[in-house]
């Protein structure tokens, strides 16, 4: 699981980091839960600073990027 466009994985990015310990879980974890841009088929998500970066595209438009980055 990671951001494709940054590369990064959830235990990478602070914000999931932290969000994840108020919680009670892992980074993973909290990706799979809360993240509204994962996508199960693909294990891939957009971070916060790269869904900005890419102008805040529709989830639909993510996951056709998604399965062409596979």
């Amino acid at each position: 699981m990671k951001c494709p466009y940054c590369e990064r994985e959830p235990k990478d990015i602070p914000e999931y980091v932290q969000q994840a310990k108020l919680e009670e879980m892992t980074p993973t974890e909290y990706v799979r839960f809360d993240e509204g841009t994962y996508h199960v088929e693909t294990d891939l998500f957009c971070c916060t600073d790269c869904y900005i970066k890419i102008g805040m595209p529709l989830n639909t438009q993510l996951i056709a990027a998604f399965r062409l980055y596979k």
